[in-house]
C-alpha cells in the first residue's frame, strides 16, 4: 500500500515538474548547468550506474548518499527561501495593486474635478462675454445718444439765437451761426420724421427765407432809386454845430494817454491771467474755444469809442485809432503768437519769423493733445479777431468826420491776424508731417528687391495711416466753426506730404519687379486715405473740397505714374522711353534717370536711354529752354510746394 502511494506521488511530482520545450530551453539559456540532474531527460538508472561504475566503487556508498542528502537539503532551503519570497512579493504587489486603484480613484475624482471647473469657468466667460457684448451695445447706444443731445441742445440753441439775430439785422453774426446750424442739423436727416426734428429743420428754413427777405429790403432801402449812389444824410447846416466838441478837443490827449495806459495794463492783465489759467478747454462739438480775452477787449474798444465819439470826431478820434492799431498788434504777438506751442528754442525765443523758418530734415516733437488743441484756440481767436477788426474800422469810418475817413486803415492789423493763422496752420502741418518722417524714411531703407510677394499694405503705410487718424479728427473738431482754415490745413498737408513722399519714393533703388508692385499698392492705400483725409474718423461723411482732391489726385497719380514706368520692361528701348513720356507729363532727363536708377541699371546702360529720351521729347518753342521740357509742362507738387516756401521767405522778410 505505501509502494503504490509513493508510486502515486512520484508520477504526480513528474506530472508537476513536466515543462515545455520552450519553458525549459528558456531556463537552459538564463541558467546554464552541466549538472546531471539538471538535464530535462535525467535517467536515475544511468546516474546510479555512473556514481557506481563497479562492485568495488559501492564500499563509498555511504559517502555518495551523504553528498546526494547534503545537495537535497540545500535545494530544499533554496525552494522555501524562494518559496517565502514569492509569497512577500505576492503580498507587496496586492499592496501596489491596491496603491495603484486608489491612486486611479484619485485621479478620476482629480480629473471630474478639473473638468466640473472647466465646465463652470467655460460658463462663467460666456456669461462675462454676453454681458462684455450688452456693455459694448449699451455704451454704443449712449454714446450715440450723448452725441445726438448734445447736437440737438446746440441745434435748438442756435435756431432761437439765429432768429433773434435776424430781428437784429446782425448779419455778420448771422453769417457764421447759419453755417454752423446747416452743419448741425445733417446730423438730423435721418430724424425728420419726428414732430419736433422736422419743426426746427422747418424754423431753419423760415428764417433764411426772412433772412433773403430782410437783406433785400435793406438794399432796396439803401438805394431808392437805380443809379443813385451807404451816401450818408447831409446834415443841415448848423452855426452852432461843433463848437461845444471843438473846445473839447485841445484836451482830450488827457483822455487818449489814459486809454493807452488803461489798454497796456489791460493786455499785461491778458498774459498773467493767460499763465495762471491756461487756455480754456476747448468744445469739440461747437469747435475750438475762442480766448475770452479778445471779447474783452474789444467790448473796451468800442466803449473808448463811443465816449471819444461823443466829445469830437476830429483828430482826437485819429489818435485812439492810432493806439486801437498798437494793442491790436500787442494783442496777436503777446496773447496769440506768445502762446503758440514752440517748435525750436532759442534766446529771442518764439516770433512769427521762426515759425515760418523750415528746416529740412530737422526732427520736430510730437504736440500734445492739449497743444494741439491750443493752438487751434489761438487760430480761431485769431480769425475772430481778424472779422472783428474789419468791423471796428469800418464803426470808426463812421463815428470821425468824413474828411478823416481816409486815415483810418488797420489792414496792417488785419495782415497781422491773417500771419497768425497761417502761422498757426503751418504749426499743425509740420507737426503731422514730421510725425510721418520715420516711416518715409523706413520705407525708404527697406530692400525693395528683395521682396519675393506682394500682400497687405507695408507697415510704414500703417504708421502714417495711425498718426493721421490721430491728428486730423482733433484738428477738425477744434475747427468745426472756421471750416475754410481746416480745409487750407488738408490742403498744404498734402502739398507738403505728398513731394516728400515722391522723394523718398526714389531712394528706394533698386526695385524689383514683386517690390515695385507692393510699392504701387502701398501707394494706392496712401491716395485714399488722403482723399479720405477731410473726413476720416468723423460719423458725417462729407465730401472733400474740389481743391483739395485735385491736389492729392494729381501728385499721388504721378507717385503711381513713376511706378508703373520702374515696373515696366526697359527693352525696347524706344518703347520704355515712349511708355515713360506718355504716362508722366513733367517728363524730364533728371525724373526719367531717377526711374533708371530704381530700376538698378547700370550707368553704361543710361546713357543710351537718356540719349533716346532726348532725341524724342517735343520740341520746346524758340526762346525756350531747350536742356528739358519742365517749363512747358504743369508745376509740380515740388514746385508748388517750392513756391509756397518762397511766399513765406517773403512775408518773413516783410515781417
Amino acid at each position: 500500500m505505501m509502494e503504490e502511494e509513493e508510486l502515486e506521488f512520484v508520477e504526480e511530482l513528474e506530472a508537476v515538474l513536466q515543462l515545455t520545450p520552450e519553458v525549459q530551453l528558456a531556463i537552459e539559456q538564463v541558467f546554464p548547468s552541466q549538472d546531471p540532474l539538471d538535464r530535462a531527460d535525467f535517467n536515475a538508472v544511468e546516474y546510479i550506474n555512473t556514481l557506481f561504475p563497479t562492485e568495488q566503487s559501492l564500499a563509498n556508498i555511504d559517502e555518495v548518499v551523504n553528498k546526494i542528502r547534503l545537495k537535497i537539503r540545500r535545494l530544499d532551503d533554496n525552494i522555501r527561501t524562494v518559496v517565502r519570497g514569492q509569497t512577500n512579493v505576492g503580498q507587496d504587489g496586492r499592496q501596489a495593486l491596491e496603491e495603484a486603484q486608489k491612486a486611479i480613484q484619485q485621479l478620476f475624482g482629480k480629473i471630474k474635478d478639473i473638468k466640473d471647473k472647466a465646465e463652470k469657468s467655460e460658463q462663467m466667460v460666456k456669461e462675462i462675454t454676453r454681458d462684455i457684448k450688452q456693455l459694448d451695445h449699451a455704451k454704443r447706444h449712449l454714446t450715440t445718444s450723448i452725441t445726438t443731445l448734445n447736437h440737438l441742445h446746440m441745434l435748438a440753441g442756435g435756431v432761437g439765437s439765429l432768429e433773434a439775430m435776424t430781428r437784429r439785422r446782425q448779419y455778420g453774426e448771422v453769417a457764421n451761426l447759419l453755417q454752423g446750424v446747416m452743419n448741425v442739423l445733417e446730423h438730423f436727416h435721418k430724424y425728420m420724421g419726428i414732430p419736433q426734428i422736422r419743426q426746427l429743420s422747418e424754423r431753419v428754413k423760415a428764417a433764411q427765407t426772412e433772412l433773403g427777405q430782410q437783406i433785400l429790403a435793406d438794399f432796396e432801402e439803401a438805394f431808392p432809386s437805380q443809379g443813385t449812389k451807404p451816401k450818408k444824410p447831409k446834415v443841415p447846416d448848423n452855426p452852432f454845430h461843433g463848437i461845444v466838441s471843438k473846445c473839447f478837443e485841445p484836451h482830450l490827449y488827457v483822455y487818449i494817454e489814459s486809454q493807452d495806459k488803461n489798454l497796456g495794463e489791460l493786455i499785461d492783465r491778458f498774459v498773467a491771467d493767460f499763465k495762471a489759467q491756461g487756455p480754456p478747454k476747448p468744445n469739440t462739438d461747437e469747435g475750438g474755444a475762442v480766448l475770452p480775452s479778445c471779447a474783452d477787449l474789444f467790448v473796451y474798444y468800442k466803449k473808448c469809442m463811443v465816449q471819444c465819439s461823443q466829445l469830437s470826431t476830429g483828430e482826437p478820434m485819429i489818435a485812439l485809432t492810432t493806439i486801437f492799431q498798437k494793442y491790436l498788434r500787442e494783442y496777436a504777438w503777446k496773447i496769440l503768437s506768445g502762446n503758440l506751442p514752440k517748435t525750436t528754442t532759442s534766446s529771442g525765443g518764439l516770433t512769427i519769423s521762426s515759425l515760418l523758418k523750415e528746416k529740412e530734415g530737422s526732427e520736430v516733437a510730437k504736440f500734445t493733445l492739449e497743444e494741439l488743441c491750443l493752438i487751434c484756440s489761438i487760430l480761431s481767436t485769431a480769425e475772430y479777431c481778424l472779422a472783428t477788426t474789419q468791423q471796428l474800422e469800418e464803426k470808426l469810418k463812421e463815428k470821425v468826420d468824413v474828411s478823416l475817413t481816409e486815415r483810418i486803415n488797420l489792414t496792417g492789423e488785419m495782415d497781422t491776424f491773417s500771419t497768425v493763422i497761417s502761422s498757426s496752420i503751418q504749426l499743425l502741418v509740420q507737426d503731422l508731417d514730421a510725425a510721418c518722417d520715420p516711416a518715409l524714411t523706413a520705407m525708404s531703407k527697406m530692400q525693395w528687391q528683395n521682396v519675393e510677394h506682394v500682400g497687405d499694405q507695408s507697415p510704414y503705410v500703417t504708421s502714417v495711416i495711425l498718426h493721421i487718424k490721430q491728428n486730423v479728427p482733433i484738428i477738425r473738431d477744434n475747427l468745426a466753426s472756421t471750416r475754410k482754415y481746416f480745409t487750407q490745413f488738408c490742403i498744404k498737408f498734402a502739398n507738403s506730404f505728398i513731394p516728400k513722399f515722391i522723394t523718398h519714393l526714389f531712394k528706394c533703388k533698386p526695385i524689383s519687379m514683386v517690390g515695385a508692385e507692393q510699392l504701387l499698392l502701398d501707394t494706392h492705400s496712401l491716395k485714399m486715405v488722403l482723399l479720405d483725409l477731410p473726413s476720416i474718423g468723423s460719423q458725417v461723411v462729407r465730401k472733400a473740397p474740389a481743391s483739395y482732391t485735385k491736389i492729392v489726385v494729381k501728385g499721388m497719380t504721378r507717385a503711381e505714374m513713376i511706378l508703373k514706368v520702374v515696373m515696366a520692361p526697359h527693352e525696347p528701348l524706344v518703347v520704355f522711353v515712349d511708355n515713360y513720356i506718355k504716362l508722366l507729363t513733367d517728363c524730364n532727363t533728371e525724373t526719367f534717370q531717377k526711374i533708371l536708377d530704381m530700376k538698378g541699371l547700370k550707368r553704361s546702360e543710361q546713357s543710351n536711354m537718356l540719349e533716346l529720351l532726348r532725341q524724342r521729347l517735343p520740341t520746346p518753342p524758340s526762346g525756350a529752354d531747350g536742356s528739358s521740357s519742365l517749363s512747358l509742362m504743369a508745376p509740380t507738387p515740388e514746385q508748388e510746394s517750392s513756391r509756397i516756401r518762397k511766399l513765406e521767405k517773403l512775408i518773413k522778410k516783410r515781417l
